[in-house]
């Protein structure tokens, strides 16, 4: 019962979906890859601390590092209803908004370990994602962001424990890899998990939300969500 909710969910406004997923990802990659290979004020290296320098360089941590890719179309893949659609989409723009601004007046890099012998697939991370644009971490914040914004629908399936708990120690093992394949230092995971936070609960607070129900009057709630079944 509980999986044919889901997909219920996952086929509602499919449409507005892909319409999203085709605008959200330029929106945001192609600021930012411009930003990273394009410098108007000196770029500054970010410095180790003390967690960083106890969590060893490991290539084969590049594995959780990507499955960011696919954390993230999660959240809105559960979402039903296209007030929330619309918040979650405010949230990523804004996210990515904050975080370019910093790229611009403020470029850090992470130096990279001269290391040999690693996998093809961080070998390939290196070639396309150099190190700059380290603080804040955009992979921290969009990692936080999609866990927050995935209990909303936990909480309208009345899923409790076992699937949220599954999201944020997916989270955090990718929090983990950005530091082990030392692509960020913990200054950044945390300057991006406090912005993701921070923007989480300005675009779903309850102004906003009433803000956007006056653009979509006629939404309501998927029927059979209240049929689940408690996990």
């Amino acid at each position: 019962m509980l999986v044919s909710v889901a997909w219920s969910r996952v086929k509602s406004n499919a449409g507005l979906k892909i319409v999203l997923t085709l605008v959200l990802n330029p929106l945001v990659y192609l600021p930012y890859y411009f930003f990273q290979r394009h410098h108007f004020f000196p770029a500054i290296a970010m410095p180790q601390g003390f967690v960083d320098r106890m969590i060893p360089f490991s290539s084969s941590a590049v594995w959780f590092y990507l499955s960011i890719y696919l954390l993230m179309p999660l959240a809105p893949l559960l979402m039903h209803r296209k007030e929330q659609l619309i918040r979650y989409t405010a949230g990523i723009l804004l996210i990515s908004l904050a975080a370019d601004t910093v790229f611009f007046f403020w470029p850090t890099f992470c130096p990279r370990p001269p290391v040999a012998n690693t996998g093809a697939l961080y070998r390939s991370l290196v070639a396309i994602d150099n190190p700059f644009h380290a603080f804040p971490s955009l992979h921290a914040a969009f990692a936080v962001y999609t866990a927050l914004c995935a209990q909303i629908s936990f909480r309208e399936l009345q899923i409790r424990w076992i699937a949220p708990a599954a999201i944020w120690i997916w989270t955090f093992l990718i929090l983990y890899a950005t530091l082990a394949t030392k692509q960020h230092v913990t200054a950044d995971i945390a300057a991006g998990s406090l912005l993701a936070t921070a923007i989480y609960f300005c675009v779903f607070a309850q102004r906003a939300a009433d803000s956007i129900k006056k653009l979509f009057p006629a939404t309501s709630p998927c029927p059979a969500t209240t049929n689940s079944t408690p996990v």
